[in-house]
């Protein structure tokens, strides 16, 4: 019985090893994917940037009358108007690539504790496993004891 206990214990702790390993796997992946995410904030913080200071080099270009004609206006406010647009559009795609990278996050936190709750199982299990093993050695140990000194007749009976 005690030999079934040990043994379920030692499939349930092999188990859990391989699932903490196939978890780790996962957070390696996923802190991967994270990191190309990083790097695409970073290049479109960088694109919105550079759109935002083009977007007012061409309003400052207007206000001073750069453009000489109504006609020539009217294309640099359509123009101004598809930066704008595009700022806009970059801005959406940040927002988006922001909520990702935190519900990523959030999922890391979740699959830390998991793994760390499932850590301190595996902890418990196997101390359950190595006191399970001290109690039956000792118990074997005297058993072992009183069968020796049964045999030898030290009990003032006859020996076995």
């Amino acid at each position: 019985l005690l030999d079934m206990k040990i043994q379920d214990l030692e499939d349930s702790l092999r188990a859990k090893a391989m699932e903490l390993e196939v978890c780790e796997n996962e957070l390696q992946r996923k802190k991967n994917e994270s990191e190309l995410l990083r790097e695409k904030v970073n290049l479109l913080e960088q694109e919105i940037a550079e759109l935002r200071t083009e977007l007012t080099i061409l309003r400052e270009q207007m206000k001073c009358g750069a453009a000489a004609s109504a006609g020539l206006e009217g294309s640099m406010t359509e123009e101004a108007q598809a930066l704008w647009r595009e700022v806009e559009k970059l801005k959406a795609e940040l927002g988006e690539a922001q909520d990702s990278n935190q519900q990523m996050t959030a999922g890391f936190q979740q699959e830390r504790q998991t793994w760390k709750e499932e850590k301190e199982k595996v902890i418990h299990y196997q101390k359950q496993l190595q006191q399970s093993y001290l109690h039956m050695y000792k118990r074997n140990q005297n058993l072992e004891k009183m069968l020796q000194q049964l045999a030898a007749g030290e009990d003032g009976k006859e020996p076995l």
